[in-house]
Parts: structure tokens; sequence; C-alpha cells
């Protein structure tokens, strides 16, 4: 991998895993960040310069997509209700 991908991947971690920093204190953080609760409560005890380090010792990108082809296509294709579309998966995926 050259240096360039392996700042953009380490630049890209540091920013998900400040947002799932940020996003901790919602009781919903897990959905909206797909990060095991016990995990962002991991993120949420770090400091920021723990948090710098563990981003540069990624060697890839620490956040996937939360939902399968499918979804994805579909919601692709709703270019008007993908919000709502989102919304209704993010609520199943909570139920279960």
């Amino acid at each position: 991998m050259d240096e360039t991908t392996r700042k953009d991947i380490a630049g890209l971690n540091r920013r998900y895993l400040y947002l799932a920093r940020q996003l901790a204190s919602d009781e919903h953080s897990n959905l909206l960040a797909g990060i095991p609760r016990e995990a962002i409560e991991l993120i949420k005890s770090m400091t920021l310069d723990e948090l710098d380090a563990l981003a540069e010792d990624m060697i890839a990108p620490c956040f996937t997509f939360k939902f399968n082809d499918a979804t994805f296509r579909t919601l692709v294709e709703r270019k008007t209700t993908r919000r709502e579309y989102m919304t209704n998966i993010l609520a199943a995926q909570s139920q279960t």
C-alpha cells in the first residue's frame, strides 16, 4: 500500500472514531455508527491521542456498510425516499 493510501485510510478511520465518540451519548449510537455498544463505550473512554494512535495503526478502514447489497441497491433506486427508507432499515435493525 502506498503512503497516500495509508494516510487516507488513517484519516478516514480517525474521523470515524471521532464520530463514534461524539455519538456515544446517544442511545442509538450503535445503529448510527454501526459499532457494537461495548466498543462505543471503549471509544468514549479513550483520549483523542489514543484514538489518533489507533487510527494510524489500523491498516484497513474500520467501518463498513451496515446493509447488504439488496438494501443498498434499493436505496440507490429510491431517490425521493432515501431518508425514510434508511430510517426504516435502522429501526428494523434495532429490533433484532
